[in-house]
Formats: structure tokens, sequence, C-alpha cells
């Protein structure tokens, strides 16, 4: 999956969250909208009731702007309240006789408390002129219509949530599956590039001895036979490089043991010493004592491929010492370099699988991305684990922690 069809599916799936939000918002809206409607609708309905009931029957003596009015709000709030009552809408209201002549002058006005929230207004003639009304004020239970409706806001809540999740899942595996994709990519063309090198050459030594008579030459012959034996163990030590990562898997159980870990870390310190290189000056610190139940031959692996990355990724000059501790998890083996680092952001990668820190088209250390990775399935085997820390310019310090069974 190249990089604009990933751009284009996260588009896809933004916008697919953007519209499904708006849809639940939406429903969720008009859920509250009719709640409120229909609160309106019975508050002006007992409200009209209680009006004729109280002021428009026959005895009622209600006259225009002309005359006398003659109005007793006690009659409608026990009206009033009754209706609202019966159609389940009995809140805090405040009831008022309005002159509409006058510029709606209240004339007249219960004496319960103005709602202090957002109230309904309802408004209704009284007298056949329209010039006297009754409005009144009725608090809106918003705190009722949320308890009501909880079920279906969690409902929806929880939808929304379920698919969101569900999509950065998705998303997250296209991801690592277009990581995994460019990694694999990088792996086919440095095994391409390492392999071509040893084999031109070998060809071309072998070439020499056949064709230009270098076989005549005892000294020629030796140079050249030479070229061909380093060159085939370099190829093999490639081989090996790329079959460790599934050696460790293969193998149903390791085989553990109960071993001094001071001439084990002596010895691979003095075999990596003179593979590198470079000048490197490797330090061993660790009690004589001290013992360890691991697999010998993969934990012997891992510490070597992890100085092996310390001689790799550094300068002209290296310094690097492999420390063993007792802990209270176990056993723990440290090696520190003062080479040239990297960055957070790769340092919690570099034991996935293929993965290689990224230096653009440049790769002046070849490698799979393999090693680690073989170092954190041969750690876990275990029951332990490996960790590292770093900073650009400053050098890396990889642990290894291994559950002391023998203790």
């Amino acid at each position: 999956m190249n990089r604009e069809v990933y751009r284009n599916i996260s588009i896809v799936v933004a916008a697919a969250l953007t519209l499904l939000a708006a849809v639940q918002c939406f429903f969720v809206w008009q859920l509250w909208r009719d709640a409120v409607a229909d609160f309106e609708r019975r508050v002006w309905s007992a409200a009209y009731k209680s009006v004729y009931e109280a002021f428009r029957a026959e005895d009622a003596r209600v006259v225009g702007s002309s005359g006398v009015i003659d109005l007793d709000l006690n009659d409608f709030e026990l009206y009033f309240s009754a209706n609202l009552l019966e159609a389940d809408a009995l809140q805090p209201y405040v009831a008022e006789i309005v002159d509409r002549t006058r510029d709606d002058t209240v004339i007249l006005r219960s004496d319960s408390a103005m709602p202090s929230k957002d109230p309904l207004t309802a408004e209704i003639e009284i007298d056949d002129e329209g010039d006297i009304a009754l409005r009144v004020h009725v608090e809106i239970p918003y705190r009722r219509f949320l308890n009501e409706m909880w079920g279906v806001l969690l409902s929806a809540a929880a939808i929304v949530a379920l698919l969101v999740a569900t999509f950065l899942c998705l998303l997250r595996v296209m991801y690592r599956q277009k990581s995994l994709d460019e990694m694999r990519r990088d792996l086919t063309h440095n095994i391409t590039h390492e392999l071509k090198t040893p084999i031109a050459v070998a060809c071309a030594a072998c070439d020499a001895l056949r064709n230009f008579s270098a076989d005549a030459d005892p000294a020629k012959r030796e140079r050249y036979i030479d070229m061909v034996s380093v060159q085939l163990a370099q190829l093999a030590s490639m081989v090996e490089h790329i079959l460790s990562a599934s050696l460790v898997e293969q193998v149903p159980r390791l085989r553990k043991e109960r071993f001094v870990l001071r001439p084990v870390l002596d010895d691979i310190a003095a075999g990596c010493a003179v593979s590198g290189g470079k000048r490197a000056e490797i330090s061993v610190e660790c009690d004589e004592e001290l013992r360890a139940t691991a697999d010998k031959f993969h934990l012997t692996n891992v510490i070597s491929t992890v100085i092996d990355n310390s001689l790799k990724y550094s300068g002209e000059s290296v310094r690097i010492s492999v420390a063993a501790r007792r802990a209270s998890a176990g056993v723990e083996i440290s090696v520190a370099d003062d080479g040239i680092g990297m960055e957070p952001r790769h340092a919690k990668h570099i034991f996935d699988k293929f993965y290689r820190v990224p230096t653009g088209d440049v790769q002046n250390v070849r490698g799979y991305g393999l090693g680690l990775y073989y170092a954190r399935q041969v750690a876990e085997r275990h029951g332990g684990r490996i960790g590292v820390r770093s900073r650009k310019g400053a050098g890396t310090t990889v642990t290894i922690t291994l559950p002391d069974d023998g203790r």
C-alpha cells in the first residue's frame, strides 16, 4: 500500500467518522426538540383549558378597556395546576394579567417567584376584544428531559465510540501493514545489495584463477583463494543472521542451564573486539561468582548481536562496557557504548522485526533489522525483557533482564 492510498483511506475514514458523529448529534438534537415541543404543546393545552374554565365561563365578568376588570388569578391557578398535573407538565410557573391597550402593562401577578431558567411563555386572550390577556411563564424541565433521554444518549455515544475504535484499529493495522511492506522492501534491497558484493568478488577471483593463469603464481593463487574464502565466510554470516531470527521461534523449548556468567562475557568481549574492524575498547564488569540460568547458546548470540550493533553504529573508535549484576527482577546484563545513539522515536521500534533506523538512501551500515528482533524473542522466551536507552550523539545502553530461576 503506497502513501497516497493510505492517505486517501485515512481521509475517507475521517470523513465517515465525522458524518456518523454529525448524524448521531442531529438525531439526539431532534429528540431533544421533540421533547421540548411536546412539553410546550401540553402547557398550551392546559393554559387554554384553564383560561376558559376560570375566565370565559358564564360566571366570569371580564369587561374591555372601557369598563372594569374583575378577575381572580387564584381561580386560574387552581385550574391551571390541576390541568398541568393531568398533562404531566406541572412545573413552577408565574401567571400575569396584562393590558394590551397599555403596552402590555401587568395588571395582576401571582405570588409565585419567576422561574430562574429560560421559561416557556404562553399568552392567551381573555376578552373577546383581545384587550386583556393572560400570560404564564412555565419552567421547562430540562433535567427531566435529560433523565428520560440518558439511555438514548448513552447508546448513541457507545455506538460512536465503538465505530471510532474500530476505525482506529483498522487504520493502525493498515499503518502497521504499510510499515511492514516498507521494511520488507528495504530488507530485500539490503539482502540483494549485500549478497551481490561477495558473490561478485568471489566470481572475479575464480575467473582470475581460471582464465588469467593466476594459479601459476603460488602467491597470487593463495591471495585469490583467501579472497574467495573471506567472501564465502561473509555470505555464511549473512545467511546466519537471516536465519537467526526464526531460529528461536523454531525451538520448542530452550535448553536452560545454570552457569557462571563472567567467563561467557569475557569470551564474547574478546571475540567481538577482534572482529569489529575498528578500534574498540570493550570492558567487562561482572562479579566472578554471578550465575545465570539461561540457554547459553542463545544468550551468547544475543549479547554478541548487541555488541556488534555498538561496533557498527559508532565512529572510528568506540568504548563499550558490558556489565552484569543481580537485581530484584533477576540478572541484568547491560551493554553501553559511546556511539552515535538514536532519537527516542526510533528507539522504541528497534526491537520490531525488519525495523532499521531510517537514514534515507544512504546505508553506511548494512543489515536486515532482524538481530534485535531475535534478541527480544530470546529475552521474552526466557520470561525476561530487553530495553534500550539512547540519545542522539550520546550513545546507547541496551539492558537484558533474565529471571534468576536458580536463585
